[in-house]
Order: structure tokens, then C-alpha cells, then sequence
């Protein structure tokens, strides 16, 4: 038997006519084409009795290079212990120049991140199915959409969630991890990692950390997609 395939020889047969057995179907060939036929076979049987793993990933820092993430380290530590701000807060740009120079400040998500051509052949073959849930707002769309198609990123998410509400980054995203139950999800900011692990969920939260916070103790940190990705797979660590 391999992978759910059962090879058997008919008896008494001149022909030396071997079968196959998926799925109860009995399916007669000649012993020179048994090597191709199992080729051909053994994929769609180990899909077919593997269980897909949904996993969430966040954009900026996770699917896409961000060196400006490197400046979160220091502005959290100015809010805390110069501005005196304990609560986790994001900002929400409302007027037109707010939003321009939002949209600047994300243009610095130029390159897809290490684990792009990974997760490109992973949902290819129907490993994960991945779902893209990022804090980015509506109106940074358009931007997302050239990135994702530019790279040839966009046929790799069976969903894609941005902000259309403008809510808190963190409460957000614990929405929609809550509403989507992935069983995975990968995310680079701190903040929002250590509200979702408060939350008790059920999905499984994995952290891509950067050079200034790796520091910190986490139990499923990674420098980079490729090794979360490969984590979820070979250890479920």
C-alpha cells in the first residue's frame, strides 16, 4: 500500500495484469505503466486524506520586507516611558495629508519577505490555504493589490481582509482571526502578538520578530516567513 494505494496481481492471468485500488475503484494496468500510474496517484491520494491547515498572515513584515518595522522598538518605548502610554493604541489617519503620508510611509513594503517562494509552492500544492489579514485601511488597497499582483503574490490567498472599519489594529485582527478560525496565524508586530496570546484562542499565533525585539521570550518566534512556515508544517511548533 502506498499512500492510500493498494497494488495487487490478478492470479492465473497470461497477462500478468496488476490492479490498483483507490478509494474502492479497481483499476486494471499493464506491470510496465504500474511506476507511472503510482507517480500519478500518490499526490492526489496523500491530498485527499490529508487535512488542508488554514493559516492567517499578516502583510507588512510578514508577506512583504519591511525594514520600517525596525522603528517600533523605539517609538514604543517612547510612549511608554516619555509620553507615559501604557495602552496599546495605533493610529488612525483621517484627513487627506494623513492619509498621503500614510500611504508613503507603507510604499516602504517594496520586496516580497524570505518564505514568499515557499509559500507560493505551498498553496500551489494545497498544503495551507492561506488567508492575508492586514491592518492596511481601504484606501491603501490599490497598493496592495499592485504589490500582490507585481510579485505574483495574489493567487496564493484564498481571502484578503483589510481595515475597511479603521478599528484598533489588535482588536481587529482578533476579530477576524475569531471569525476566519485559521489554524495558524503569522504576525511580525509585538503589541498585537501579546494581546491575541491574552485572548486565549484557539488559533495557534506565531511571531516574526526583528533584530531590535528579538530579545523578547516568545515560545514560536521567527526571523522570517520561510522558518514559520516551516515550523507550521514539520513541527507545529
Amino acid at each position: 500500500m502506498c499512500g492510500g494505494l493498494i497494488v495487487g496481481q490478478a492470479v492465473n492471468s497470461p497477462w500478468r495484469v496488476r490492479f490498483c485500488f483507490v478509494r474502492g475503484c479497481q483499476l486494471p494496468i499493464l506491470g510496465r505503466n504500474l511506476k507511472r500510474l503510482l507517480r500519478f496517484c500518490q499526490p492526489l491520494c496523500y491530498h485527499s486524506f490529508m487535512k488542508k491547515i488554514i493559516v492567517g498572515l499578516d502583510f507588512d513584515g510578514v508577506v512583504a520586507y519591511n525594514p520600517a518595522r525596525l522603528a517600533r522598538l523605539p517609538i514604543a518605548v517612547i510612549k511608554r516611558y516619555i509620553l507615559g502610554i501604557d495602552k496599546v493604541s495605533f493610529f488612525v489617519p483621517k484627513t487627506p495629508l494623513q492619509r498621503s503620508l500614510w500611504a508613503l510611509a507603507h510604499e516602504s513594503s517594496m520586496f516580497p519577505a524570505r518564505g514568499a517562494a515557499m509559500l507560493r509552492k505551498m498553496t500551489r500544492e494545497h498544503v495551507i490555504e492561506a488567508h492575508l489579514v492586514t491592518s492596511r485601511f481601504a484606501f491603501l488597497e490599490p497598493n496592495l493589490h499592485r504589490f500582490l499582483t507585481r510579485w505574483n503574490l495574489l493567487d496564493c490567498f484564498t481571502s484578503i481582509t483589510l481595515n475597511t472599519r479603521e478599528e484598533q489594529a489588535h482588536t481587529y485582527k482578533e476579530r477576524i482571526i475569531r471569525e476566519k478560525k485559521f489554524d495558524y496565524y503569522v504576525e511580525d508586530n509585538w503589541d498585537i502578538v501579546s494581546h491575541l496570546q491574552r485572548k486565549h484562542l484557539k488559533t495557534e499565533i506565531h511571531w516574526i520578530y526583528n533584530i531590535l525585539d528579538r530579545g523578547r521570550r516568545y515560545p514560536r518566534k521567527h526571523p522570517y516567513l520561510e522558518q514559520a512556515l516551516a515550523a507550521i508544517i514539520n513541527g507545529k511548533k
